[in-house]
């Protein structure tokens, strides 16, 4: 097996078909879809204004979320998301609303405009809507889950 180089991982990430293929599988292994919608909808604020009017969330009930907008925006918070060990993800189960950082946030909203790292998540007191911002501050905006998060 030939050694792990971010710089390959990276390289890898920048193409549009890689992102679209992490953000279809949510970022996570091993989670059952239990909860989901698919009457989401998100804005992004950057790296380009858009609003997305589908998508949907899901959670495992045993602390792992993933939510899932198009090629334009996923993230996921738990455990049981893949490539937590080595992203140095926070994997803090999800316990309801709040601030969760150092999530797994990525997208393609379209081309010239793709991100994927490390952010920050709040679910709001209802349970259902939230914004997101990542650590470079490249990539920004809110969510809706289109359903209560359990």
């Amino acid at each position: 097996m030939a050694e792990f180089s971010f710089k390959r991982w990276a390289a890898a990430l920048a193409r549009p078909a890689t992102i679209a293929a992490l953000i279809a599988t949510g970022c996570s292994h091993g989670a059952p879809r239990v909860a989901a919608a698919a009457n989401g909808s998100a804005k992004l604020v950057k790296p380009v204004a858009m609003t997305i009017n589908s998508g949907s969330c899901e959670s495992d009930g045993e602390g792992t979320v993933g939510a899932n907008f198009g090629n334009a925006l996923a993230f996921n918070i738990g455990p049981k998301t893949g490539g937590a060990s080595f992203l140095k993800m926070n994997t803090t189960p999800y316990k309801g609303p709040g601030t969760y950082t150092k999530v797994i946030i990525s997208g393609y909203p379209g081309k010239g405009h793709t991100f994927f790292g490390l952010g920050t998540v709040v679910i709001n007191p209802d349970r259902r809507t939230g914004n997101f911002v990542t650590d470079d501050r490249n990539a920004a905006g809110s969510w809706d889950c289109g359903e209560v998060l359990k």
